[in-house]
């Protein structure tokens, strides 16, 4: 008997050490859900759903441990603006003491008799898994810290690139970056608050839970739209997939709209359960724009946007797949899919740990960082190239001719080359008889053809309106330039229907012999260029007395100003004739320059880059001033002459020259009806309706009009009956061709009779001999003017000239040497 009951005994004990350690539990129940205990492994994940005040939901663990484990804490990890209340375990005892408190956890020491007893609520609209565990005070401080540490350094590196992109976006005025640093902002604001760094746990959440919610709600709101923005234009839906595109911004404008009704009172609960469906949806289709750029080869953004999105979308979508099961904020259908995904291990449990989401979105940011920044130097190297375009006609623009040129020419060292300067002549009555358009379509047809003709491998670029430059590996003669722009020019430019001929012109400076760079070799090019222009050669090669004379001419010009104050300006005056009485009745009135230094200056030695610079405006009217006070001087001497003066196209476009002579005229009282202002053809032609505005404001008044030149322009004769001129000037090459053959006589006859009709007065120019006098008075012109009766001369020259040859006798005339 004894030594049964000793047995006994000895299986007691023995039974004793398992039923000790049995000793220690954890079980939890969500109320009001499942109100029963559920066991908890030693590391434990208790699933919490959204909360629901209304419902009271919330959670409660209890915990049991064996006398051999005292010292251990019942920490709580995971946790998600959550309130965590201790409560007595049974009536009787005391409740577990808070030993530890963070945004993300919570410990407790259980009480004498080894249990503890928590209630755990939610209060923002989010499911959460709790990790629950026994453990060492020493390790869980130092997991906690370790975890504090990473969120708070996540965290503040989503906020600077947010921030920097928004920077970067106002900077750059890029929208893409804008949008992308929205949606960073707006994540790096969900994650501040779950976390407690923007809220704290027992703060803003627990106290004001209607403000939480809908703060929360928005910032979902924003990250979604920010980011499906950001993938529309980074992507550039817009030119690949425009349906995509408006069916994407569709649905950013969805979200918006449904995010923006959750703020309104009873709306909150169900718009929270369709936005989470909505969510899914969002982050499904952030996978379609990659897969279209993919589609239309845009390999690089393609490769960007996916390792970008893929390790987001996948902590995401997997958090919200492992809630999915046992919440009402999701259908049954997902939460079974998801449960079978689990079940197949295609959802671990990693997904669920907030660091994954975190570091994916790290990783993100900083993949899209990268991305940005190649986008930004592959858009500027695009600008740049852009900037050295031509967009006409896709050639090299001027300034990547000098700069590729340049490098050229170091390499070429002492070898010689050429540059080469095309000129399409009067280019500009292509753009004004078919449009710009088409003078567009030239352009490109031309410079095509000079590309074919120097070979691909030679530098040829748009360097002017209607300009092109070559940089050639050889040193041709003016004779082969010559025949290089006639050949091109004789092949014509068939535009639509029309067909065009062209002219061109060839302008050359050698390196190294006239520059050892482009910018010097264009510019010695351009002054060969107008000396070709003005001698109207095809081919002009630069030579050195074109730089002394352009330097001449600049100073000139900006020596014209002083001789106007100065008065080294000089008019001069060529005589006209009645035809049949030889009668002295007026003078042309022409303009010399007696310069201190140079002498007399021709006209054509400063006019042409008067008229470049705007100074011919004051020229006309110190010129106009003039000969109106000579006018009124001779009027009051008793001396009754009709005299003229030339208006540029510049002076027909100064709005202000009538107002100037009107009030001249008021201040002078000199007589406008004593001056004929002469207006060229091809002057008028430029601008016909410009032309006839200012030609009505100058004889509206008093002064006479004058065509002149006439013949010469493209179409003048359906613009005359509209003109208001009084008087038509036959140019000197009918007059030359009149008296050589009986066409030039019969044309010039029609020319009269046509005034005649018109009631115009004419008057004959570059009249030489005495045959072309009579044969113009034969024909009815009413005045002449040339060397037969004299050439231009100074005012007291004429003055004298006039009390000799007053009328001009038929005695008189002679040949006058030019």
């Amino acid at each position: 008997m004894r030594v049964f009951l000793l047995l006994h005994c000895l299986l007691l004990l023995l039974c004793a050490v398992p039923l000790q350690a049995s000793e220690t539990s954890l079980r939890y129940r969500c109320l009001p859900d499942t109100p029963q205990w559920q066991p908890l492994p030693p590391k434990g994940l208790i699933r919490i759903l959204e909360s629901d005040h209304a419902m009271q939901r919330r959670c409660e663990i209890h915990a049991q441990i064996a006398a051999s484990q005292t010292g251990q804490w019942l920490t709580l990890g995971a946790l998600a603006q959550s309130s965590v209340d201790s409560l007595p375990p049974a009536p009787g005892q005391a409740p577990a003491l808070l030993q530890a408190r963070s945004s993300r956890s919570a410990a407790f020491s259980l009480n004498a008799a080894g249990e503890a007893l928590l209630r755990l609520q939610v209060h923002l609209p989010i499911g959460s898994q709790i990790g629950v565990q026994l453990e060492a005070p020493a390790d869980f401080l130092a997991r906690d810290s370790f975890n504090a540490q990473v969120r708070t350094s996540l965290l503040c590196l989503l906020l600077a690139l947010g921030l920097a992109g928004a920077l970067f976006a106002r900077a750059l005025r890029d929208s893409t970056t804008g949008w992308y640093a929205g949606f960073t902002l707006a994540l790096t604001l969900i994650w501040a608050m779950l976390t407690g760094h923007a809220i704290s746990p027992g703060g803003l959440a627990i106290e004001q839970p209607w403000l939480a919610q809908r703060l929360l709600l928005l910032a979902y709101t924003a990250s979604l739209v920010c980011g499906l923005r950001f993938a529309v234009q980074f992507c550039n839906l817009a030119r690949l997939s425009p349906r995509l595109n408006r069916a994407l911004r569709g649905l950013a404008w969805l979200i918006l709209g449904v995010g923006l009704l959750g703020l309104l009172p009873g709306l909150y609960a169900p718009i929270v359960v369709s936005f989470n469906l909505i969510a899914i949806l969002a982050l499904l289709a952030m996978f379609l724009p990659g897969m279209v750029s993919l589609r239309h080869g845009e390999y690089r953004s393609a490769a960007f946007y996916a390792a970008g999105w893929l390790p987001v979308i996948v902590a995401w979508l997997g958090l919200l797949l492992r809630i999915a099961p046992g919440s009402p904020a999701y259908p049954d259908w997902l939460g079974q899919l998801a449960g079978q995904l689990m079940q197949l291990g295609l959802l671990p449990d990693w997904l669920g740990s907030p660091h994954s989401r975190q570091i994916a979105l790290v990783i993100q940011a900083t993949i899209f960082a990268l991305a940005l920044a190649d986008r930004t130097a592959r858009q500027r190297r695009r600008r740049e190239r852009q900037a050295l375009t031509d967009k006409t006609t896709g050639l090299p623009n001027r300034a990547h001719f000098l700069l590729q040129g340049n490098l050229r020419l170091a390499k070429a060292g002492q070898h010689a080359r050429t540059l080469a300067l095309f000129d399409i002549a009067e280019f500009s009555t292509v753009n004004e008889t078919l449009g710009y358009e088409n003078g567009d379509r030239a352009l490109r047809e031309i410079g095509q053809r000079l590309q074919q003709k120097l070979g691909k491998k030679v530098l040829l670029a748009r360097v002017g309106g209607k300009q092109f430059a070559a940089l050639l590996n050889e040193q041709p003669s003016e004779s082969t330039l010559a025949l290089l722009a006639s050949g091109l020019g004789r092949q014509s430019l068939q535009i639509d229907t029309q067909s065009l001929d062209i002219r061109l012109r060839c302008a050359a400076a050698y390196y190294p012999n006239h520059g050892l760079d482009q910018e010097a070799l264009l510019r010695r090019a351009e002054m060969a260029l107008q000396a070709a222009k003005r001698a109207n050669l095809t081919a002009q090669v630069y030579h050195q007395g074109m730089e002394r004379d352009h330097r001449f001419q600049l100073s000139l010009i900006s020596a014209l100003r002083t001789a106007m104050e100065q008065d080294q300006l000089q008019l001069f005056l060529q005589p006209k004739a009645h035809s049949r009485s030889g009668q002295i009745c007026g003078a042309e009135v022409l303009l010399r320059w007696q310069h201190p230094q140079h002498g007399l200056v021709s006209p054509q030695q400063f006019l042409p880059f008067a008229e470049r610079s705007g100074l011919i405006v004051e020229l006309t009217r110190w010129m106009l001033v003039a000969v109106l006070k000579l006018a009124k001087q001779w009027q009051e001497a008793g001396l009754n002459l009709q005299l003229s003066v030339n208006l540029s196209a510049a002076d027909l476009a100064d709005p202000s020259l009538p107002a100037y002579m009107a009030d001249f005229l008021m201040h002078s009282r000199a007589n406008p009806r004593l001056l004929t202002l002469e207006i060229t053809e091809s002057e008028v032609m430029r601008d016909p309706k410009l032309a006839v505005s200012s030609m009505q404001a100058l004889r509206t008044l008093g002064f006479k009009l004058a065509l002149d030149d006439f013949g010469t322009g493209n179409s003048a004769l359906a613009y005359l009956q509209d003109m208001p001129v009084s008087e038509i000037k036959i140019d000197r090459s009918f007059v030359t061709h009149a008296s050589q053959s009986s066409q030039g006589r019969v044309l010039i006859q029609a020319i009269v009779a046509l005034a005649q009709t018109l009631g115009l007065h004419t008057v004959a120019e570059g009249v030489e001999t005495a045959e072309q006098w009579q044969m113009l008075s034969a024909a009815g012109c009413d005045e002449i003017q040339g060397y037969l009766l004299a050439a231009p001369m100074p005012v007291a020259a004429f003055e004298a000239w006039l009390g000799k040859h007053q009328p001009f006798s038929h005695e008189s005339w002679l040949v006058k040497p030019a």
